[in-house]
């Protein structure tokens, strides 16, 4: 997905009506969904900071000039539409060194989310979603060869499901990654939605935020660890899976298969926005082992990359420079 910045001021009200006039001052395109979640581990890895001098960097419009083509071992998988949009993607991808295998789906429209920023106080007033409203489902069987053949292609040490309710998350294919993985050791990490939580029992990991925790286990509980703990070890039980929840400001939570657990808190020291900070939080962790860091300090690794994303502005990626900087 890509996440569109429009940020305008007010100098005077619209003539045509009661209302103000926004003036745009500049506007940006960001990855956004699973494609920021590439870019954070692209960050990770060094790729694009080490390299972003081999070529000026300009704003993308119509008539820019492609990016080239690069090597990464970051993949990224998704959907989009024959559009115009699927170009900027994939450029924006380049961007950041990432290798993104595009399904291109006719009557489809690659999603763009954009959002209009006033300057003085960087406060959103808007959002508008471009998005495609009908279900992909088992339409196309081509769809899910395409990404089970890309996979077993570049045989990944980890792979990140990130599930934002968007239709491609199906039942067979999700189970033909989890016999690839078997096969192939295969760590399968899934940032998942409610609804479709249950698709990955006997992944590696899980990662819910609290609020989609909560729903996964029909309970309404307070935000505080003894009230988790009351829940989590059925729902390990049942999944066969480490979880890890995101708690917002209290940051996150690790019980593992084993029914260790933990409680991380931040160390940010200024907090803009949390939205985007989870999907700096998966990626991390799925960076850490696939560098064969052990789980618990992959989770420590994360908990200190979210706090350093949530004290930027909007879609966010991070740098392993930043990350080990003390």
């Amino acid at each position: 997905m890509i996440d569109k910045y429009t940020f305008w001021e007010v100098k005077r009200l619209n003539p045509e009506g009661p209302n103000p006039l926004l003036n745009v001052i500049n506007e940006e395109l960001r990855l956004w969904g699973s494609a920021n979640v590439a870019a954070n581990i692209s960050g990770l890895e060094n790729v694009w900071e080490l390299q972003k001098n081999v070529w000026e960097w300009r704003r993308m419009s119509e008539n820019e000039i492609e990016c080239p083509r690069i090597e990464n071992n970051v993949f990224l998988i998704g959907l989009v539409g024959k559009d115009e949009n699927a170009k900027i993607l994939d450029n924006l991808c380049r961007k950041y060194w990432i290798n993104f295998k595009w399904i291109e789906i006719d009557n489809f429209h690659t999603i763009v989310k954009q959002r209009f920023v006033e300057t003085t106080y960087n406060q959103q007033l808007l959002r508008v979603d471009y998005e495609y409203t009908e279900e992909v489902g088992k339409s196309s069987e081509e769809i899910w060869k395409n990404i089970l053949n890309t996979i077993k292609k570049f045989k990944p040490k980890v792979i990140v499901v990130s599930d934002y309710n968007k239709w491609i998350v199906q039942k067979d294919w999700i189970d033909e990654i989890k016999k690839i993985a078997q096969e192939e050791n295969i760590l399968l990490l899934a940032d998942s939605k409610p609804k479709n939580h249950q698709l990955f029992a006997n992944f590696y990991l899980i990662k819910p935020n609290f609020k989609e925790f909560c729903e996964m286990v029909w309970k309404n509980i307070k935000n505080e660890n003894k009230e988790i703990e009351k829940y989590w070890i059925e729902f390990v039980k049942k999944m066969n899976t480490n979880l890890i929840i995101t708690r917002g400001a209290k940051w996150a939570s690790l019980i593992t298969k084993d029914w260790k657990y933990y409680h991380l808190e931040t160390e940010a020291k200024k907090v803009f926005d949390v939205s985007w900070a989870w999907d700096t939080f998966i990626a991390t962790i799925a960076w850490a082992l696939a560098n064969n860091y052990n789980l618990i300090d992959a989770v420590k690794l994360a908990n200190k990359a979210s706090g350093i994303v949530v004290g930027k502005l909007w879609t966010a990626v991070i740098s392993g420079k930043e990350l080990f900087s003390k």
